[in-house]
């Protein structure tokens, strides 16, 4: 007799002796509710998780649970269930995401426990599921007060940002974009194009940094049949291309001064001929430009033309760098591990307190853009349900720590400390994690004057 069984015999009995079954308790549940043996097999699965889930209850029963959920916690360690049978503890975890049978991701609170017979025998488990999505929804909708077009940021210059461009966006005007590498200069122009009346026309991107100056020329302009080597067709350019629509001069300040007077000309005219070609073609588009040069300084060096700079620059935005609105790391951070937890089909809970105060503290010299990077390279690298300190970057750490710390017993008194705030004192475990004996660890403590 398996455990199911004995439990619809051993029946409850209410206040009037009438018994009431395993099964009926079970499908009483407001939460998905399933029981496995102890070889994952399915045997039971009630009417809230067939609601969640999709499947029909003699489509789940006899299923493998890992196989038929794919939870992004079905695999060895990382296994509640398997965890309550080596353990005979119950499990919990606030942030699982399981796949219904329509192929949705389907965040839940799980509950796990081990079932046991009259002899104290694991005989199976049981787990209680509750579907999160509408709290994901709230924080969704919480989220897209703090982000304008997929750009997040409460600070007070992202809000005069998000002004400036609702304010600009529905004119045919120029705008440059102006700021460093990684603070969003793209997400500024597509969201000026998507609230603009050009949003389902074309929106063409020149990245002028990754060509040489012939090829840019030819991307920009398009050539003729026959222009130069190797041209056995006619080309046409992104200014062509981007007819009706909005162009994205991406560094502009990398474009040759040989380029410029002819970019002014269709910047002026809508003018423009194509290499080796000789007639005038026209095209209507709206011109947007970033760079993270100063191109006033470009101007006195003679490198960019002042009459091309003041036709771009009608509508400069800049951007702030992220150092200069760390209030919104928290929230950028939120907004990623959300991101990247959809990518990797991972429930990532978010940032421990030893990465945390690392990340509210760094100078992000690549700005947003790095700091979506380490998250992604600790997703990586990282194995528990937390982002840690030792799963960041090392040339993060290193650059963080370059101008602070000249010597290498330097760099390990700090490490020392972050894993000992993180431990909360517990030497025995910082000993751990650190690889080192306790006996060691307190030699480096009474060397570095850590000891209370």
């Amino acid at each position: 007799m398996n455990f199911v069984e004995s439990a619809k015999k051993s029946s409850v009995k209410g206040c009037n002796s009438k018994q009431i079954d395993f099964e009926f308790v079970v499908n009483s549940i407001f939460e998905g509710v399933f029981t496995v043996d102890t070889d994952l097999n399915i045997t039971t699965f009630n009417k809230a998780a067939e609601k969640i889930t999709g499947y029909e209850k003699e489509e789940a029963i006899g299923q493998k649970c890992y196989k038929l959920l794919n939870s992004s916690h079905c695999c060895g360690d990382s296994c509640f269930i398997n965890k309550s049978f080596n353990s005979g503890e119950k499990g919990y975890s606030t942030d699982v995401v399981i796949i219904s049978k329509r192929g949705e991701f389907i965040p839940v609170e799980i509950t796990v426990m081990p079932l046991f017979n009259t002899e104290d025998k694991i005989i199976g488990a049981l787990e209680i599921f509750s579907d999160q999505r509408h709290l994901h929804k709230l924080y969704k909708e919480l989220e897209e007060r703090y982000s304008f077009q997929k750009i997040i940021g409460k600070n007070h210059k992202m809000q005069e940002i998000y002004e400036m461009i609702e304010a600009v966006a529905p004119y045919k005007s120029s705008v440059l974009i102006i700021g460093e590498s990684g603070t969003g200069k793209e997400l500024v122009a597509k969201a000026l194009h998507y609230l603009s009346d050009r949003r389902y026309k074309p929106f063409i991107k020149v990245n002028s940094a990754a060509l040489s100056p012939t090829l840019l020329e030819s991307e920009l302009f398009g050539h003729e049949k026959g222009a130069f080597t190797g041209a056995q067709f006619t080309h046409k350019g992104r200014f062509e291309l981007a007819d009706k629509g909005t162009i994205f001069l991406d560094e502009i300040g990398e474009i040759p001064i040989s380029l410029q007077a002819k970019l002014l000309r269709v910047l002026q005219e809508g003018e423009f001929e194509r290499v080796g070609g000789k007639d005038s073609l026209k095209t209507d588009v709206r011109v947007i430009a970033a760079t993270n040069r100063d191109l006033s300084e470009e101007i006195k060096t003679g490198t960019f033309r002042q009459d091309l700079y003041y036709r771009i620059n009608v509508f400069p935005i800049q951007l702030p760098p992220l150092r200069e609105r760390k209030s919104d790391i928290p929230l950028l951070m939120d907004h990623f591990i959300e991101k990247l937890n959809t990518s990797f089909q991972k429930s990532k809970k978010g940032v421990a307190r030893d990465a945390l105060k690392f990340l509210l503290n760094y100078d992000y010299p690549g700005n947003v853009r790095e700091l979506e990077n380490a998250l992604e390279f600790a997703f990586i690298k990282g194995k528990g349900e937390f982002i840690h300190f030792e799963d960041l970057p090392y040339f993060m750490v290193s650059n963080a720590v370059e101008g602070s710390f000249l010597r290498l017993e330097d760099m390990e008194k700090y490490h020392i400390q972050q894993i000992l705030e993180r431990c909360s004192g517990n030497k025995q475990q910082a000993a751990k994690l650190l690889g080192i004996t306790r006996k060691t660890l307190y030699t480096k403590l009474e060397k570095y004057e850590l000891t209370e």
